[in-house]
């Protein structure tokens, strides 16, 4: 994923982190799988206790897993704001491209000085679109071939 905001690069983990995270994310997985929520008790500090809700240790559970495998992670806001290299980065697409689904309206923005800006929430919202237009194209496809009898 895209190193964005303060967070200069992705985060990736040394093999002394992978290895605590590997362990950490085979306590959590249980949880995670069953839809729970658990308390985390600090060893430093025994009477400090943490609730994590169920969707959290999905999130954490996601988090430890990348860093177990080292693979590069990055956390973004949906409020975010990513630039139009960023924005094409993201959707693996280049720029130019993304330009053009900008000035056809398909994808909004918002105009900082010369600069397009688009937020992260609306590329989700494209590319869920796009993933759905692409889902109707090929049941369109297979229902032809099936009246076609090419299958």
């Amino acid at each position: 994923m895209l190193a964005l905001l303060d967070q200069a690069e992705p985060i990736v983990a040394d093999e002394a982190e992978a290895a605590i995270a590997k362990t950490a994310a085979a306590s959590l997985a249980p949880a995670a799988r069953a839809g729970q929520g658990v308390q985390l008790v600090l060893r430093e500090q025994p009477n400090v206790v943490v609730p994590l809700p169920a969707r959290a240790v999905e999130v954490v559970l996601t988090v430890l897993s990348a860093m177990a495998e080292r693979r590069p992670i990055s956390v973004i806001p949906h409020e975010a704001e990513l630039t139009t290299q960023q924005a094409a980065d993201y959707l693996n697409v280049s720029r130019p491209f993304l330009i053009g689904l900008i000035d056809r309206g398909e994808i909004p923005h918002r105009m900082v000085g010369r600069h397009r800006r688009v937020r992260f929430a609306d590329l989700l919202a494209y590319e869920r679109a796009a993933a759905e237009k692409r889902k109707r194209a090929l049941a369109e496809m297979a229902a032809e071939a099936r009246r076609l009898e090419l299958d």
